[in-house]
């Protein structure tokens, strides 16, 4: 089985940080997002060249936290992302 690689923050999105938190507007829809700095984090890291374990280890390393611990939590924030519409769409069914 593939290595799942995470999307791409999906282009049409402005993105302002303060303080560690980041506001997305999407110029598409008018919403705003608003992420904490942990997501914020997250949401940065994300150019497709990096998969899900690579990811969740090297925020584990970050964060002094097991790699099994962060995975789950990454996975369901990468699908609060999807959900939002953050993130470039599946292509070839992918």
């Amino acid at each position: 089985m593939a290595a799942s690689r995470p999307r791409v923050r999906r282009s049409g999105l402005t993105t302002v940080e303060l303080d560690g938190e980041a506001v997305i507007y999407d110029d598409s829809s008018g919403e705003l997002h608003h992420l904490n700095p942990t997501a914020t984090i997250v949401f940065g890291l994300l150019d497709g060249t990096a998969t899900i374990r690579e990811l969740s280890s090297d925020i584990a390393k970050a964060f002094g936290m097991p790699p099994e611990e962060i995975e789950p939590q990454l996975r369901s924030l990468l699908r609060r992302f999807r959900k939002a519409g953050l993130l470039e769409p599946a292509t070839n069914g992918g």
